[in-house]
């Protein structure tokens, strides 16, 4: 097409939560040429930025991704084996990869599309996104970190058959109660008194306290997680998991989930919207 010819072709991946993420790769022949990120707390900003990418060129690919609950793998692309699963066929897209498929809400992936006003090219289930990431896939449990959201994909025999996806609620500090403050006040003097005590010592332990906070608290969603596919999906032990980390997990999660689960563990550091917009690429 003339297009070719005068504009190198444009892929925006983005997604949502506190704020909206997006990266802009410029990709010549399939290689990428140049990138660009930016975050938007205004949706109105996010949306007029993406419009004006799109005005300046034509060849512009939009995706995203839905950390929806109404999505998941089955290890099949029967209809049948939907409907023995409660799944209507008719109530979702689903996606055939061969001996196993991903599948996603039609109406949450209408809400989506009809969220801005601008056309979206590509969307796909995290679960999807993950397996495009899975390099090793024999009895694996995969654990996507986002900032408020953790999705895991399960695989036995290399066939993914297990999918979660969790909104992660770490709870904020709340108000601090005034009465716990005077009770504070009134025992400075004491605490003071005792040699033994140091300050540095208790602010080393409130920053730990905050980094394993949410250490902790994946650690006990991939518990339950690990329970549930014993008991409902597969009795194969699970031989190793593999974090993909997009926020900055601490590495001691890899020693709690050995010493409580025994399953060896690995944290992997990956940029989420650039494996989103791998897969545009790779599909135009």
């Amino acid at each position: 097409m003339w297009l070719e010819k005068f504009f190198k072709k444009q892929f925006i991946a983005f997604y949502k939560e506190d704020e909206y993420k997006t990266i802009l790769q410029v990709v010549k022949n399939k290689q990428i040429l140049s990138t660009e990120e930016k975050s938007f707390e205004d949706k109105k900003e996010f949306v007029k930025y993406i419009r004006e990418k799109i005005d300046d060129n034509p060849q512009t690919y939009i995706s995203t991704v839905l950390l929806t609950i109404n999505q998941g793998v089955i290890p099949s692309c029967s209809k049948q084996v939907y409907l023995d699963k409660d799944i209507d066929p008719d109530n979702v897209k689903i996606l055939c990869l061969g001996k196993y498929s991903f599948y996603v809400s039609f109406y949450e992936l209408r809400n989506l599309e009809n969220e801005y006003k601008f056309d979206l090219d590509f969307v796909y289930s995290v679960f999807a996104v993950i397996d495009a990431m899975a390099d090793e896939r024999k009895n694996r449990f995969y654990l996507l970190v986002l900032k408020n959201h953790l999705a895991i994909l399960g695989y036995e025999n290399f066939i993914p058959i297990y999918s979660d996806i969790i909104e992660l609620n770490e709870e904020e500090p709340g108000d601090i109660d005034e009465d716990i403050v005077e009770d504070i006040d009134l025992e400075e003097e004491l605490i003071s008194d005792i040699d033994s005590v140091e300050e540095e010592e208790i602010d080393d332990s409130e920053i730990t306290n905050e980094q394993t906070s949410k250490e902790a608290e994946i650690l006990n969603h991939l518990k339950s997680a690990i329970k549930e596919y014993y008991d409902n999906y597969s009795s194969d032990f699970i031989e190793k998991i593999i974090i993909l980390d997009t926020i900055g997990i601490d590495i001691t999660l890899n020693s709690l989930i050995e010493d409580e689960l025994l399953i060896s563990s690995e944290i992997k550091q990956i940029d989420f919207l650039n494996s989103i917009n791998r897969l545009s690429i790779e599909s135009v």
